[in-house]
Protein backbone atom coordinates (compact mmCIF):
# COMPACT_ATOMS: atom_id res chain seq x y z
CA UNK A 1 0.00 0.00 0.00
CA UNK A 2 1.72 3.73 -0.90
CA UNK A 3 0.64 5.20 2.15
CA UNK A 4 1.91 8.29 0.69
CA UNK A 5 -1.06 8.58 -1.14
CA UNK A 6 -2.99 9.69 1.16
CA UNK A 7 -1.01 12.97 1.81
CA UNK A 8 -0.08 15.57 1.64
CA UNK A 9 -1.58 16.00 5.21
CA UNK A 10 -3.25 13.49 7.62
CA UNK A 11 -5.44 14.49 11.09
CA UNK A 12 -5.15 12.05 13.74
CA UNK A 13 -7.61 12.77 16.47
CA UNK A 14 -6.20 10.88 19.79
CA UNK A 15 -2.95 11.74 18.73
CA UNK A 16 -0.88 12.19 21.63
CA UNK A 17 0.39 8.88 22.52
CA UNK A 18 0.03 5.11 22.36
CA UNK A 19 -1.76 4.07 18.94
CA UNK A 20 -2.19 7.38 18.54
CA UNK A 21 0.97 8.52 18.88
CA UNK A 22 2.49 5.86 16.73
CA UNK A 23 0.39 6.47 13.69
CA UNK A 24 1.52 10.02 13.69
CA UNK A 25 5.54 8.31 13.41
CA UNK A 26 4.32 5.96 10.95
CA UNK A 27 2.94 8.36 8.61
CA UNK A 28 5.54 10.80 9.21
CA UNK A 29 7.89 7.76 8.50
CA UNK A 30 6.24 7.61 4.67
CA UNK A 31 6.43 12.13 4.15
CA UNK A 32 3.17 12.64 5.53
CA UNK A 33 2.47 15.98 7.32
CA UNK A 34 0.54 15.69 10.61
CA UNK A 35 -1.85 17.48 12.83
CA UNK A 36 -2.85 15.52 15.80
CA UNK A 37 -5.29 16.27 18.43
CA UNK A 38 -5.62 15.82 21.69
CA UNK A 39 -6.25 17.42 25.13
CA UNK A 40 -2.49 17.87 26.59
CA UNK A 41 -0.34 20.25 25.52
CA UNK A 42 2.91 18.99 26.80
CA UNK A 43 2.75 15.56 25.80
CA UNK A 44 1.74 17.03 21.87
CA UNK A 45 5.03 18.94 21.90
CA UNK A 46 6.80 16.52 23.21
CA UNK A 47 5.62 14.17 20.32
CA UNK A 48 5.93 17.21 17.79
CA UNK A 49 9.60 17.71 18.97
CA UNK A 50 10.17 13.81 18.65
CA UNK A 51 9.02 13.35 15.13
CA UNK A 52 10.62 16.50 13.73
CA UNK A 53 14.13 15.38 14.82
CA UNK A 54 13.72 12.03 12.98
CA UNK A 55 11.90 13.30 10.34
CA UNK A 56 13.01 16.73 9.61
CA UNK A 57 11.13 17.19 6.31
CA UNK A 58 7.45 16.39 7.80
CA UNK A 59 5.77 19.12 9.20
CA UNK A 60 3.80 18.13 12.85
CA UNK A 61 0.88 21.11 14.08
CA UNK A 62 -0.45 20.07 16.67
CA UNK A 63 -3.83 21.06 17.61
CA UNK A 64 -5.31 21.17 21.42
CA UNK A 65 -8.86 20.43 21.62
CA UNK A 66 -11.44 18.25 24.24
CA UNK A 67 -13.14 15.90 21.72
CA UNK A 68 -16.01 15.81 23.60
CA UNK A 69 -16.61 18.85 23.63
CA UNK A 70 -19.38 19.69 20.59
CA UNK A 71 -17.18 22.61 19.79
CA UNK A 72 -13.93 20.40 18.70
CA UNK A 73 -15.76 20.05 15.29
CA UNK A 74 -15.59 23.40 13.87
CA UNK A 75 -12.43 24.29 15.92
CA UNK A 76 -10.63 21.30 14.25
CA UNK A 77 -12.00 22.29 10.89
CA UNK A 78 -10.70 25.93 10.86
CA UNK A 79 -7.48 24.45 12.40
CA UNK A 80 -6.86 23.04 9.54
CA UNK A 81 -8.41 25.38 7.12
CA UNK A 82 -7.10 24.98 3.68
CA UNK A 83 -4.68 22.01 4.34
CA UNK A 84 -5.35 19.12 1.61
CA UNK A 85 -6.28 16.80 4.23
CA UNK A 86 -6.01 12.97 2.44
CA UNK A 87 -6.30 10.94 5.79
CA UNK A 88 -8.07 10.50 8.60
CA UNK A 89 -7.76 8.78 11.66
CA UNK A 90 -10.03 9.05 14.47
CA UNK A 91 -8.54 7.19 17.43
CA UNK A 92 -9.73 8.88 20.62
CA UNK A 93 -11.87 6.68 23.04
CA UNK A 94 -10.25 4.16 24.86
CA UNK A 95 -11.62 3.74 28.56
CA UNK A 96 -10.07 4.04 31.47
CA UNK A 97 -12.67 4.14 33.70
CA UNK A 98 -14.39 0.70 34.57
CA UNK A 99 -17.39 0.69 36.58
CA UNK A 100 -21.26 0.71 36.60
CA UNK A 101 -23.09 3.00 33.78
CA UNK A 102 -25.14 4.08 36.60
CA UNK A 103 -22.54 5.24 38.50
CA UNK A 104 -20.79 7.77 36.20
CA UNK A 105 -22.66 10.91 36.96
CA UNK A 106 -24.67 12.50 33.74
CA UNK A 107 -21.11 14.83 32.58
CA UNK A 108 -19.43 11.75 32.12
CA UNK A 109 -22.26 10.12 29.81
CA UNK A 110 -22.25 13.14 27.61
CA UNK A 111 -18.80 13.28 27.29
CA UNK A 112 -18.80 10.05 25.76
CA UNK A 113 -21.85 10.12 23.89
CA UNK A 114 -20.14 13.34 22.18
CA UNK A 115 -16.32 11.85 22.13
CA UNK A 116 -17.48 8.32 20.82
CA UNK A 117 -20.36 8.89 18.78
CA UNK A 118 -21.48 12.58 17.66
CA UNK A 119 -18.22 14.51 17.05
CA UNK A 120 -16.61 10.76 15.54
CA UNK A 121 -19.49 11.26 12.90
CA UNK A 122 -19.32 14.85 12.40
CA UNK A 123 -15.55 15.12 12.20
CA UNK A 124 -15.91 12.02 9.92
CA UNK A 125 -18.66 13.98 7.98
CA UNK A 126 -16.83 17.05 7.33
CA UNK A 127 -12.92 15.59 6.06
CA UNK A 128 -14.93 12.98 3.71
CA UNK A 129 -16.81 15.36 1.97
CA UNK A 130 -13.88 17.53 1.35
CA UNK A 131 -12.02 14.19 0.15
CA UNK A 132 -15.05 13.12 -2.46
CA UNK A 133 -14.65 16.49 -3.71
CA UNK A 134 -10.98 15.59 -4.65
CA UNK A 135 -11.75 11.77 -5.86
CA UNK A 136 -9.24 10.15 -2.82
CA UNK A 137 -8.62 9.69 0.95
CA UNK A 138 -8.54 7.49 3.43
CA UNK A 139 -10.46 7.04 6.56
CA UNK A 140 -9.43 4.78 9.64
CA UNK A 141 -12.08 4.49 12.84
CA UNK A 142 -10.53 2.74 15.15
CA UNK A 143 -12.73 -0.47 16.54
CA UNK A 144 -12.52 -2.49 19.27
CA UNK A 145 -12.71 -6.35 19.95
CA UNK A 146 -15.38 -4.61 22.78
CA UNK A 147 -17.59 -3.87 19.97
CA UNK A 148 -18.38 -7.93 19.05
CA UNK A 149 -20.27 -8.09 22.46
CA UNK A 150 -21.96 -6.00 25.48
CA UNK A 151 -19.22 -5.61 28.43
CA UNK A 152 -20.63 -4.85 31.83
CA UNK A 153 -18.11 -2.28 33.46
CA UNK A 154 -17.15 -0.79 29.78
CA UNK A 155 -20.82 -0.89 28.46
CA UNK A 156 -21.28 2.66 26.94
CA UNK A 157 -17.61 1.87 25.26
CA UNK A 158 -18.77 -1.34 23.93
CA UNK A 159 -21.68 0.25 22.67
CA UNK A 160 -19.59 3.17 21.13
CA UNK A 161 -17.48 0.66 19.28
CA UNK A 162 -20.51 -1.45 18.18
CA UNK A 163 -21.36 1.74 15.99
CA UNK A 164 -17.93 2.39 14.97
CA UNK A 165 -17.63 -0.82 13.18
CA UNK A 166 -21.39 -0.46 11.59
CA UNK A 167 -20.66 3.03 10.57
CA UNK A 168 -17.46 1.75 9.25
CA UNK A 169 -19.19 -0.74 7.20
CA UNK A 170 -21.80 1.42 6.33
CA UNK A 171 -19.74 4.53 4.88
CA UNK A 172 -17.37 1.41 3.27
CA UNK A 173 -19.93 0.78 0.50
CA UNK A 174 -20.72 4.47 0.13
CA UNK A 175 -17.03 5.65 -0.12
CA UNK A 176 -15.84 3.80 -2.72
CA UNK A 177 -18.26 5.24 -5.24
CA UNK A 178 -15.83 8.27 -4.42
CA UNK A 179 -12.64 6.87 -4.37
CA UNK A 180 -12.06 6.90 -0.47
CA UNK A 181 -10.90 3.70 1.68
CA UNK A 182 -12.12 3.12 4.75
CA UNK A 183 -10.84 0.89 7.43
CA UNK A 184 -12.25 0.01 10.80
CA UNK A 185 -9.46 -2.15 12.83
CA UNK A 186 -10.63 -4.20 15.63
CA UNK A 187 -7.85 -4.42 18.16
CA UNK A 188 -7.38 -5.90 21.71
CA UNK A 189 -5.95 -4.61 24.61
CA UNK A 190 -2.56 -2.58 23.98
CA UNK A 191 0.19 -1.34 25.27
CA UNK A 192 -0.68 2.32 25.75
CA UNK A 193 -0.42 4.89 28.66
CA UNK A 194 -3.82 5.60 29.08
CA UNK A 195 -4.39 1.57 29.82
CA UNK A 196 -1.13 1.27 31.51
CA UNK A 197 -1.59 4.43 34.53
CA UNK A 198 -5.52 3.20 34.72
CA UNK A 199 -4.42 -0.83 35.16
CA UNK A 200 -0.91 -1.07 35.35
CA UNK A 201 1.14 -4.13 33.22
CA UNK A 202 -1.09 -5.71 30.57
CA UNK A 203 -0.34 -9.33 29.72
CA UNK A 204 0.74 -10.10 26.28
CA UNK A 205 -0.54 -6.48 25.27
CA UNK A 206 0.02 -5.80 21.57
CA UNK A 207 2.72 -3.03 20.57
CA UNK A 208 0.94 0.34 19.26
CA UNK A 209 3.46 0.42 16.33
CA UNK A 210 2.47 -3.00 15.25
CA UNK A 211 -1.13 -1.91 15.06
CA UNK A 212 -0.56 1.40 13.65
CA UNK A 213 1.72 -0.27 11.11
CA UNK A 214 -0.59 -2.84 10.28
CA UNK A 215 -3.96 -0.79 10.35
CA UNK A 216 -2.32 1.12 7.63
CA UNK A 217 -0.89 -1.30 5.55
CA UNK A 218 -4.55 -2.64 5.82
CA UNK A 219 -6.53 0.57 4.58
CA UNK A 220 -7.15 -0.56 1.12
CA UNK A 221 -8.55 -4.09 2.64
CA UNK A 222 -11.82 -2.57 4.30
CA UNK A 223 -14.45 -2.21 5.69
CA UNK A 224 -12.95 -4.42 9.10
CA UNK A 225 -9.86 -5.41 9.29
CA UNK A 226 -8.98 -7.77 12.88
CA UNK A 227 -5.94 -7.99 14.81
CA UNK A 228 -4.91 -11.93 14.27
CA UNK A 229 -4.05 -12.18 18.16
CA UNK A 230 -8.00 -11.47 18.82
CA UNK A 231 -9.23 -13.59 15.88
CA UNK A 232 -9.88 -16.70 17.46
CA UNK A 233 -11.72 -14.89 20.93
CA UNK A 234 -14.48 -12.51 18.43
CA UNK A 235 -15.17 -16.08 16.39
CA UNK A 236 -16.09 -17.84 19.52
CA UNK A 237 -18.19 -15.20 21.10
CA UNK A 238 -20.30 -14.92 17.65
CA UNK A 239 -21.41 -18.00 17.96
CA UNK A 240 -22.38 -18.25 21.72
CA UNK A 241 -26.14 -17.13 22.78
CA UNK A 242 -26.61 -13.51 24.10
CA UNK A 243 -26.67 -14.39 28.12
CA UNK A 244 -23.49 -16.76 27.61
CA UNK A 245 -21.53 -14.03 25.70
CA UNK A 246 -22.58 -11.31 28.62
CA UNK A 247 -20.88 -13.45 31.13
CA UNK A 248 -17.94 -14.31 29.14
CA UNK A 249 -17.44 -10.36 28.45
CA UNK A 250 -18.17 -9.26 32.08
CA UNK A 251 -15.50 -12.23 33.69
CA UNK A 252 -13.19 -10.71 31.06
CA UNK A 253 -13.52 -7.16 31.73
CA UNK A 254 -13.17 -8.56 35.72
CA UNK A 255 -9.92 -9.70 35.13
CA UNK A 256 -8.15 -7.31 32.84
CA UNK A 257 -8.98 -4.76 35.28
CA UNK A 258 -8.08 -6.38 38.60
CA UNK A 259 -4.92 -8.59 36.72
CA UNK A 260 -4.34 -7.15 33.59
CA UNK A 261 -4.87 -10.44 31.34
CA UNK A 262 -6.34 -10.52 28.15
CA UNK A 263 -9.14 -12.19 27.09
CA UNK A 264 -8.68 -15.81 26.53
CA UNK A 265 -11.18 -18.61 25.94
Amino acid sequence: MDVKKYGPWAVVAGGSDGIGAAFVRELAKHGINVMPIARNRNTLDALRDDVAEAYPDVEIVPLVADLADMGAVDQIAEATGDREVGMLIYNVGSEPNYGDFLDHDRDFVTGRMNRNFTVKALITHHFATLMRARGSGGVILMGSMSGYFGNPGFSLYSASKAFTRYLSEGLWGEFREYGIDLLCPVVGPASTPTMLNAYGELDNASDPADIARQALEQIGNGPVWVEPAIEEQIGAMDRMAPAERVQLSAKWAREFVTEGTKPSL
